[in-house]
């Protein structure tokens, strides 16, 4: 890059759109080389060290929101280096001109950011927010807008004029490259609990738990777990006629589950190169509750029926249409509440119950031809015919949801 007669906080820059994701990434390291025009260009103007600076943005845009490092430059004295001597290319490509960031430097100028925004009213979005480097004191840190690591869409990178008069320089930039993948590992858990209660119910009680970074061993750096799971499930099954007399011949069987789960992402969902805990740590009082039930969704089930419960009284000898046992009744209730990133809050419940009622009567067919006293075969066709006079079932049943 070779820039002529740039004025007081001018730069000129190179730029490019990429589509790049940073999350797994440690560092972002790139070597700088800096020298003044020679003397016979018209353009040649003096050069100290750190008039000019070389800066690289990170972002959506190269206006409105992204991430800048500014290094000031040292010059390299016009003259002959060796390539293999490391004295030489050291002289070449100082190492105060070299670019070596944490990524985690940008979001932590991002949280300090919005920390004095809220506090104080101290900063803005549409202005930008600088911090000086703690490792490099001479080189910043710069955010405005809402940029983040996670979408990376163009990438410029320049040099700016910080000395009060006209400047024109030379500068080389070579290896951009990204250092040290994000390895943290995750660990998953799941349980399973099975109880009989003797011949009263049985109960199980499940639960899963699976953290950030967790995968199989076939599984890339990009396709691990980027949340927090966590799940858990109760089942319960009850025959509440063992509270009464045998003789009562009462049946309830009672079903009841209650399901709870939760998804916390690694990252702000609105804002997606911060993690969770820092963004909730730089809100308070109700932006933090709101940005906390956006971004993490919780899913509770629960169920609740009764299942053909009777009274199994019958008349001994012969059922009467108006004993308990004919009926059976139903009941069961569904609920679902959901909240989350996309939903403020969603609830179904489902409602339904049912009688039946079912009556067999007991008696005997009438035979006419019963008493017929002929042993004649052809006879036999009439003494076998009977007719029921009456319905050999009688059922019914009605049911509301």
């Amino acid at each position: 890059i070779i820039v002529k007669n740039l004025s007081h906080g001018e730069s000129k820059a190179v730029y490019k759109n990429t589509t790049l994701d940073l999350r797994n990434y440690k560092r972002l390291q790139m070597f700088v080389h800096a020298n003044a025009l020679s003397l016979n260009d018209p353009y040649y103007t003096k050069l100290d060290k750190g008039q000019l600076s070389v800066f690289i943005r990170l972002g959506s845009d190269y206006k409105s929101n992204y991430y800048e490092y500014e290094i000031p430059l040292t010059l390299t004295p016009a003259g002959t280096y060796s390539t293999y001597s490391s004295a030489d290319c050291y002289k070449v490509w100082p190492e105060e001109n070299m670019l070596d960031i944490s990524l985690s430097k940008f979001t932590a100028v991002k949280k300090a950011r919005n920390k004095a925004k809220n506090d104080n009213g101290g900063a803005s979005f549409n202005q930008v927010f600088s911090q000086y480097d703690e490792d490099n004191g001479q080189n910043k840190i710069s955010i405005i807008g809402n940029p983040t690591i996670g979408e990376i869409k163009t990438m410029v990178i320049g040099v700016r004029n910080n000395a009060a008069d006209v400047k024109s320089g030379e500068v080389w930039v070579n290896e951009l490259r990204l250092l040290e993948t994000n390895n943290e590992g995750g660990w998953a858990a799941q349980g399973t609990l099975n109880m009989q209660l003797s011949d009263f119910g049985t109960l199980n009680v499940a639960g899963k738990i699976e953290t950030e970074g967790f995968g199989g061993l076939e599984q890339g750096i990009a396709d691990r777990s980027n949340e927090n799971y966590s799940r858990y499930d109760v089942t319960a099954n009850f025959e509440l006629g063992k509270f009464f007399p045998d003789k009562a011949k009462v049946s309830i069987p009672v079903y009841y589950s209650v399901s709870k789960e939760k998804t916390k992402p690694k990252y702000n969902p609105l804002d997606t190169d911060m993690r969770m805990d820092d963004a909730l740590e730089s809100l308070e009082g109700h932006e933090r509750d709101s940005v906390e039930s956006i971004s993490i969704t919780k899913v509770t089930n629960r169920n609740f029926s009764i299942s053909n419960a009777k009274v199994g009284i019958t008349t001994k000898r012969h059922p009467m249409p108006y004993d308990p046992g004919n009926f059976t009744f139903s009941y069961s209730h569904n609920h679902r509440y959901t909240t989350g990133e996309t939903t403020v809050y969603e609830q179904e419940d489902n409602w339904r119950g049912s009688l039946n009622y079912s009556y067999t009567p007991v008696y005997k067919p009438f035979e006419p031809g019963k008493n017929l006293k002929s042993k004649s075969k052809w006879l036999n066709i009439i003494k076998e015919f009977g007719i029921n006079y009456l319905p050999q079932n009688i059922t019914f049943n009605t049911e509301m949801t």
